[in-house]
């Protein structure tokens, strides 16, 4: 593909909670190659990035990423509200998000830039291009279950994914001539890969020690016997218990349910998506063995980002 002929180029950042960290590799790799981005169009996480990038303040979230641990997580998670439609209303995410942003409003941005919700009510996807910035992050972000819905006038708004995983025909609408789409939802979470309960136990069992000959006179072998009794009684209750502990661990719990659930959707119509809106250029970072809140990962999610927008311009150079 001829960049100099091309113009007007679009980014369509999609969802996938900190698989989206890749986003930031993908920017990377965009400026290497002296590729300027125009558009800007994101949703969920990617609204996120693709706001910092507008904003043209990616250095900060990329600092943040590089640097980010428990205590950090803490700084802009750690608040459990539950509400009756959400377990936090994700005010103390906003207020540590727009210290590092230091933007308010979508007309302080330095590019065009559009964030995705959708409404709760038809379930139709929504556009958000004015007004107050955090708001519609926060709308586009909000995934159902963990996040409350936002209002914004008289609509109730939720996770953008839901709809519209990767906006890219929202990026050509914005008047992108080629749009380069970002896909970070290539399955679901992650399995668990620490071993069971049970078999970590399992694995400890040693042999039962062999009674003594019982030659040794009825007074000795009754007490043996006890022993032995007392022995397999309590191998049965720690047998019972741990078995009831490995069957608890292998339940997801609710929040669990609930993202491996938006994620299986949002996998499914991303395809779908892409398949009737394709992106000039396909962008698939290698990040399905990053769950959606393991934001710890980030610098692994950066590098699989950037590693897979080179090899996606590689390619399209050769067309």
């Amino acid at each position: 593909m001829n960049w100099s002929r091309r113009k007007r180029v679009g980014l369509a950042l999609g969802s996938g909670g900190a698989r989206g960290w890749a986003h930031l590799g993908v920017l990377r790799a965009l400026r290497e190659k002296n590729i300027t981005v125009e558009y800007i169009a994101g949703t969920s996480m990617g609204s996120v990035v693709g706001a910092f990038a507008a904003a043209r303040r990616e250095d900060r979230l990329l600092e943040l990423a590089n640097n980010l641990d428990w205590r950090l997580l803490r700084n802009f998670f750690w608040e459990i509200s539950l509400s009756r439609s959400g377990l936090t209303d994700g005010r103390r995410l906003l207020i540590e998000t727009q210290k590092m942003l230091g933007v308010k409003d979508f007309n302080e941005l330095a590019l065009p830039f559009r964030a995705v919700a959708t409404d709760l009510g038809d379930g139709t996807e929504v556009v958000l291009s004015s007004g107050h910035l955090m708001q519609a992050i926060r709308a586009s972000i909000s995934i159902p279950g963990l996040f409350s819905p936002v209002k914004i006038g008289s609509r109730l708004l939720v996770d953008g994914g839901l709809v519209n995983p990767v906006p890219v025909n929202v990026a050509r609408d914005m008047g992108a001539r080629t749009v380069i789409g970002v896909d970070v939802t290539p399955g679901v979470e992650p399995p668990n890969q620490s071993p069971p309960v049970k078999q970590k136990a399992a694995a400890r069992n040693l042999p039962a020690p062999a009674l003594p000959d019982e030659k040794g006179g009825d007074e000795e072998a009754s007490a043996f016997h006890v022993m032995e009794k007392f022995r397999t009684h309590i191998e049965r209750k720690v047998r019972d218990l741990r078995d009831s502990v490995a069957t608890l661990s292998s339940r997801p719990s609710m929040a669990e349910v609930v993202l491996r659930t938006v994620r299986i959707a949002e996998t499914q119509i991303a395809f779908a998506r892409r398949m009737a809106e394709p992106p000039d250029i396909l962008v698939e970072p290698d990040v399905g063995n990053i769950g959606t809140l393991d934001f710890q990962r980030a610098p692994e999610a950066i590098e699989a980002g950037y590693a897979a927008t080179l090899r996606a311009l590689a390619e399209s150079s050769e067309r």
